[in-house]
């Protein structure tokens, strides 16, 4: 039988393309990578990576075995999530997977709020960029481009929590600074900054938007963060369409605007497993996460204001 665990580690090489890569977001040595990966091509029987210069690919088997392996190590996942409910110790450990801006904003004051009601719990919080694809969390924090199907994930309970508008930030002495709102096509001409290239559900979301203005941004910066994108617009170096989550953990010298015609906006749900709707801190944590979302709609918010 395969070794699970050098599964895993696969699946993180060939999403990486690097050992090193690997090794720094596994806790391991690039050594003990190698060595499970070599482990593992003696198992099969076949190479699972080759040799590129100073680095490695995956070879077409190697691809091949990563992604037959998913389904198998998500069903385990399942399968272990599901053994800590009928040994009753769910109450005892919560896990919840979430975006960034969310974990910054949110989880903050619901980790506060669950450790003084469950003295006992132990809190997990993940990021979904960074969580493994066999991660399966208590509860799930995720954003949705409002045009696509809702998610929906066996095994799982949605509920929608409320849509976050993208505001614009700008530098504090732009002169767009002092308006409350404006329309996205009078920023046509503007150099822009995309504050997190990574996050592919944003750049759809500002993409489409400026599209139905009549534009195409003009990017003349890519940060693979927020911090780092926040950062430039407060330098100077351009404006960026980012959520308003994002901009409430930010202090950060910028300015915000309500752009018009279109409003970007994406769909914040929570996805929480059938084994733990008995539980007493994923209850509660539900409807925590209930409460701050209904402040995204509150009358007012996102209006422009300087930090």
């Amino acid at each position: 039988m395969l070794d699970l665990n050098r599964l895993r580690i696969l699946r993180a090489v060939v999403a990486s393309g690097s050992v090193t890569d690997t090794a720094r977001q596994l806790g391991y040595t690039p050594s003990t990578i190698s060595q499970h990966v070599h482990t593992l091509e003696r198992e099969v029987g076949f190479s699972v990576v080759e040799r590129s210069g100073r680095g490695i690919v995956p070879t077409a088997a190697g691809i091949a075995l990563a992604e037959a392996s998913g389904e198998v190590l998500v069903a385990l996942s399942h399968l272990d999530a599901t053994a800590r409910d009928l040994r009753g110790q769910t109450s005892g450990r919560l896990s919840i997977r979430t975006f960034a801006s969310a974990a910054y904003t949110w989880m903050p004051g619901i980790a506060r709020a669950l450790r003084r009601e469950f003295p006992g719990l132990t809190l997990e919080l993940s990021l979904d960029m960074d969580a493994p694809d066999d991660f399966v969390g208590d509860i799930e924090v995720l954003s949705e481009v409002p045009f696509d199907a809702p998610t929906v994930v066996p095994g799982y309970t949605r509920r929608e929590l409320g849509s976050d508008d993208f505001l614009l930030a700008v530098p504090p002495e732009h002169p767009a600074a002092a308006r409350g709102t404006a329309p996205l096509a009078d920023f046509a001409g503007e150099d822009w900054v995309q504050y997190d290239f990574r996050d592919k559900l944003s750049a759809r979301i500002v993409g489409q938007a400026c599209a139905a203005a009549g534009f195409t941004p003009r990017y003349v910066a890519r940060s693979q963060d927020h911090v780092t994108g926040l950062a430039l617009v407060a330098a100077g170096v351009g404006v960026a369409i980012v959520p308003r989550l994002a901009l409430d953990w930010s202090h950060f010298e910028v300015a915000s605007v309500r752009v018009t015609n279109p409003v970007p906006q994406r769909r914040i749900v929570v996805l929480w497993r059938t084994g733990v709707r008995a539980n007493p801190a994923a209850q509660r944590t539900l409807a925590l996460l209930a409460g701050l979302a209904a402040t995204l709609d509150a009358p007012g918010s996102g209006a422009a204001r300087s930090r």
